[in-house]
């Protein structure tokens, strides 16, 4: 049997290292691969939104200014979106 010197800050620390490690296995944010995906496919929808409602993405403040910076790489470099959208394809089919 174990000693229960550490008492119950030792078992709170237990519990947050297994739900951060949980975590780190669920968010797409760290395999490159996946960000790669993420990030395209932001682009991709903030480009469509904006041609579909242009209105809503004409600030360049804020959270819309996100939106809007988004869209307009998308409208920008749609050509490497576009190749960069159909290597993250290829790369989830190969996987």
């Amino acid at each position: 049997r174990r000693s229960t010197a550490c008492g119950s800050d030792c078992r709170r620390r237990r519990a947050r290292v297994r739900l951060l490690g949980s975590l780190a296995t669920m968010t797409a944010l760290f395999d490159e691969q996946s960000l790669a995906i993420v990030a395209v496919l932001f682009i991709c929808t903030c480009t469509y939104i904006k041609l579909r409602a242009p209105t809503l993405l004409n600030t360049r403040e804020g959270f819309r200014g996100i939106l809007w910076k988004a869209a307009r790489i998308g409208e920008r470099l749609s050509p490497w979106v576009a190749l960069v959208c159909f290597a993250c394809g290829i790369g989830v089919l190969l996987r």
